[in-house]
């Protein structure tokens, strides 16, 4: 408005001046003033020359010119506090070179009274912090000064704030966090880490309430008006900090996605991506919000306005929050498999993709096809993660797609790998699990070079009970021998101070991989049948946990009496044997008899009732087990055994077998 003002009082000068100039033939200038920057009384002074200098030809002429300078002189010395005090509010943060900068200006400023572009401040400090843009600072308790005014001076203003600078301020805060953590993780912390680290954080990390709980409060009041991208800005903030905040136990992450189903028709690409993928990483659930996005996103004519970026996080975030929407997946799954190629898409856009999808359970050859395509025809795979590697084959073992290109290019590149020490044990154990689940013997190196990397290292405390389960479960079940593996993984288990951490399924098939690849190790297995021996009833064991971990002691004659009354207790105080399929029965009733552990509440009629359903579906090595034990249970003197015609199957097909 200021220069509005300037401009006319200009253009009034100059159209006086250029009539008196046609008329009288001076030749009269003017200076810029709606372009200048300065208001000093040069320019004053420059209109006074112009009657002492240029004497009119005429009298009317040379008064005329005198009415030009007063009117003009006046209009600027009445706009000369104005033009000083709009070149002060007119602060641009952006031209700041630092954050001793800004702070600097800010805090002057503050205590000078004059207007703070509050939400432009707290972007700038965000902006240099995450480009790493430092100066060496002066004086730490300057810096500790300056923040905290600049601290109590956003608290000041967050009421009057609009919501667009509230969003901004919520932002900008949340990723200064972000830079700070990751600072620690690089061990890279410099003083303003330290300094803001200290203001926006409490001690355990966590947002600091005393800015937070302001706010907050500001942005909850300010929601209904929220646009678009304010809602999703404001969301994807609090999911980088890992905080959703509570406003008289509503949540503010719960109000953002009922006032973003209001507007969803104003979002774009970005907006949909940041405000789900924000409610996935802070397991916030409303269906509503996911079904609203999804109904818009699908019915989308195309998705070209969708970064790759934007289409990941989507199918992410539905995946991890257990939302289905299936023409939402078929509409990208259908957008991706359409396209050129994959080049635009960063590895782990394509592993949290096929991930979402296999998580999912959302099939869709083309989509698999053309990751697969993509990957295996990479010259390398350098680009790629350990992670983006492990969940790739996971996904693909999970939703049981078959890609050997895929899976032989994987398996190469990380056999070609120097070492394996990026590699964390998950990975590791997701990736001999998915070349395992999908029965991929092509690649013998792969197993060698993982299991040698597994050994070299010094102890397994970081490697999980489950991670522990899957390596030595996916090794015996192709069949790859590597004894040292094997032996450290079982020392390992020996030397933990208690089994607790391991699940029923853990133990089951532990203790059946050592069992398939005839690998002893008696310690392991005392301590293995302990916890099993020790468990209470918070577990549960499956009729698969139950069948194996018999089958496995048998199979390898490891006595332990106690597991397998424990175990035949549980078996005989089930009614309904069902869940129990062929196989399985057979298995138990063999490795009973092995183990020569009688416990007849196991072999009740609900037993013999589960064998008479089953029959038809007993191959000649289950009837031959059967018969094992309806010979030991004869030899027993007991009063169960098979049913006549089932016995003279097994024993034909016993008989058979031995001839």
């Amino acid at each position: 408005m200021i220069r509005h003002w300037l401009g006319r009082s200009q253009i009034f000068a100059k159209l006086q001046l250029d009539s008196l100039n046609r008329r009288g033939k001076h030749s009269l200038s003017y200076p810029s003033i709606a372009t200048s920057t300065r208001c000093d009384s040069s320019l004053i002074h420059h209109y006074q020359e112009i009657a002492v200098r240029r004497p009119a030809s005429g009298h009317a002429t040379g008064f005329r010119v005198i009415q030009i300078f007063n009117r003009t002189s006046w209009v600027m010395q009445q706009m000369k506090i104005s033009v000083r005090f709009y070149n002060q509010k007119s602060w641009v943060v952006r031209d700041c070179k630092s954050i001793d900068e800004i702070l600097q200006t800010a805090s002057k400023r503050i205590d000078d009274s004059l207007p703070v572009p509050i939400a432009a401040v707290w972007s700038g400090i965000s902006h240099m912090i995450t480009q790493h843009r430092f100066s060496k600072p002066h004086n730490t308790k300057t810096i500790e000064h300056q923040m905290t005014v600049l601290l109590r001076y956003t608290r000041d203003s967050l009421n009057k704030s609009k919501s667009k600078d509230l969003a901004t301020i919520n932002l900008s805060i949340a990723k200064i966090v972000r830079g700070i953590r990751e600072a620690h993780e690089r061990r890279r912390v410099n003083i303003y880490h330290q300094a803001f680290g200290s203001v926006l954080q409490d001690d355990n990390s966590k947002p600091d309430q005393s800015i937070f709980h302001a706010l907050v409060k500001a942005t909850d009041a300010k929601l209904p008006d929220f646009k678009s991208q304010a809602l999703a800005n404001t969301a994807y903030a609090y999911a980088l900090l890992g905080y959703d905040p509570k406003i008289d136990e509503r949540s503010l992450l719960g109000g953002i996605a009922e006032k973003s189903i209001d507007c969803i028709h104003q979002f774009k690409a970005q907006e949909f991506a940041n405000t789900v993928w924000s409610c996935a990483k802070l397991k916030v659930d409303h269906p509503r919000l996911f079904q609203s996005v999804g109904d818009s996103v699908a019915s989308k004519l195309d998705l070209n306005e969708f970064t790759p970026q934007n289409l990941a996080n989507i199918v992410w975030a539905y995946a991890t929050n257990s939302m289905q929407h299936s023409d939402l997946f078929q509409k990208i799954g259908d957008c991706i498999a359409a396209m050129d190629d994959l080049r635009s898409f960063d590895p782990q856009a394509l592993a949290n993709i096929v991930w979402a999808y296999s998580t999912n359970k959302s099939q869709h050859h083309g989509l698999f096809q053309k990751v697969g395509d993509s990957v295996a025809s990479k010259r390398d795979l350098n680009e790629f993660a350990p992670q983006a590697l492990a969940i790739i084959v996971w996904a693909y073992a999970t939703a049981k797609v078959q890609h050997p290109g895929l899976f032989r290019k994987v398996g190469d590149s990380i056999v070609a790998m120097d070492d394996l020490r990026s590699f964390q044990p998950r990975h590791l154990s997701m990736i001999v699990w998915a070349y395992a689940s999908i029965n991929t013997r092509q690649h013998p190196n792969l197993f060698q070079k993982m299991g040698d990397s597994i050994v070299a290292v010094d102890d397994l405390r970081s490697f999980q009970p489950q991670v522990i389960a899957n390596i030595v479960w996916a090794y015996a079940k192709l069949d790859v021998k590597h004894p040292g593996l094997f032996m450290k993984m079982g020392d390992s288990i020996v030397a933990m101070d208690d089994m607790r951490s391991f699940d029923p399924q853990a133990l089951a098939n532990i203790v059946w991989a050592y069992a398939t690849s005839n690998t002893h190790h008696p310690n392991l297995f005392q301590k293995v049948g302990d916890a099993v021996v020790c468990s209470d009833g918070s577990k549960v064991f499956t009729t698969q946990c139950l069948a194996n971990l018999v089958w496995s002691y048998a199979k390898l004659d490891v006595k332990h009496p106690s597991l397998f009354k424990k175990i035949g207790k549980s078996i005989g105080a089930l009614n309904d044997l069902s869940s129990f399929n062929s196989q399985a029965l057979s298995n138990i009733a063999w490795s009973f008899a092995v183990a020569d552990v009688d416990v007849p509440v196991a072999f009740n009629d609900a037993f013999i009732r589960a064998l008479v359903v089953k029959q038809t579906e007993f191959n000649v090595k289950d009837l031959t087990q059967l018969y094992k034990w309806h010979i030991w249970q004869v030899e027993k003197k007991s009063s169960t055994g098979l049913p006549e015609v089932l016995r003279k199957r097994c024993e034909r097909a016993f008989k058979n077998t031995h001839s």
